[in-house]
């Protein structure tokens, strides 16, 4: 039985694709002369790190400019993101199983302190890392800071990167379905397992 889960957030955790996208779209509209991205173009085309999804739209921008408008965008908005069903059982039944939890995600880090906060789960990790600019690099390190045994540790997250991540940390690799990405990207990438509802890793 794993001993350890790393969580990722978005699309993990916390329901907050309508906020993201929509300020992915107000970011793009504003870079490229009013193009309008749409939800399923979305899906096809967001990867992390974040900055490829950009270049990969031919807009020659920096990060700064990135993170500038979408943090404008965010607040004008005002969509709030909230949990996603059961993952506040989740983490509570693994916590009662006497397994760790931890967060490591690419979500801004003061985005992912106040949500955290705001859904009331700040004791239900063991240690949180966010504003991560690239999980393939950055996972193992993760691991070894923590001195987790890599045979019973696993990441769970929603995309094609955290799967990879995952391997490249040479830990068991947890996918989630999510609206961030369409099905076929996640059952392509043959993560070690995937589950179609959270409540089925109190098993595993």
């Amino acid at each position: 039985m794993l001993s350890t889960f790393i969580f990722d957030w978005s699309g993990t955790l916390s329901d907050d694709f309508d906020m993201v996208y929509g300020a992915t779209a107000e970011v793009i509209r504003q870079l490229d002369d009013g193009y309008a991205l749409s939800e399923e173009e979305y899906r096809q085309h967001f990867e992390l790190p974040y900055m490829n999804f950009y270049k990969n739209y031919g807009l020659n921008c920096t990060k700064k400019q990135v993170d500038k408008l979408f943090f404008q965008a965010v607040e004008k908005n005002g969509i709030f993101p909230k949990p996603l069903p059961f993952s506040r059982e989740l983490l509570e039944g693994l916590r009662r199983q006497r397994r760790k939890t931890y967060l490591f995600s690419a979500h801004p880090a003061h985005m992912v302190d106040r949500e955290v906060a705001d859904f009331g789960y700040q004791a239900l990790f063991d240690g949180v890392e966010a504003g991560i600019v690239d999980k393939i690099v950055s996972l193992k390190g993760f691991v070894g800071k923590h001195k987790l045994d890599p045979k019973k540790t696993a990441y769970v997250g929603d995309l094609v990167h955290d799967v990879e991540a995952a391997k490249a940390a040479g830990i068991y690799s947890i996918g989630v379905y999510s609206r961030y990405q369409e099905r076929e990207k996640m059952n392509a990438t043959k993560p070690d397992y995937i589950a179609n509802h959270l409540e089925e890793l109190l098993e595993r």
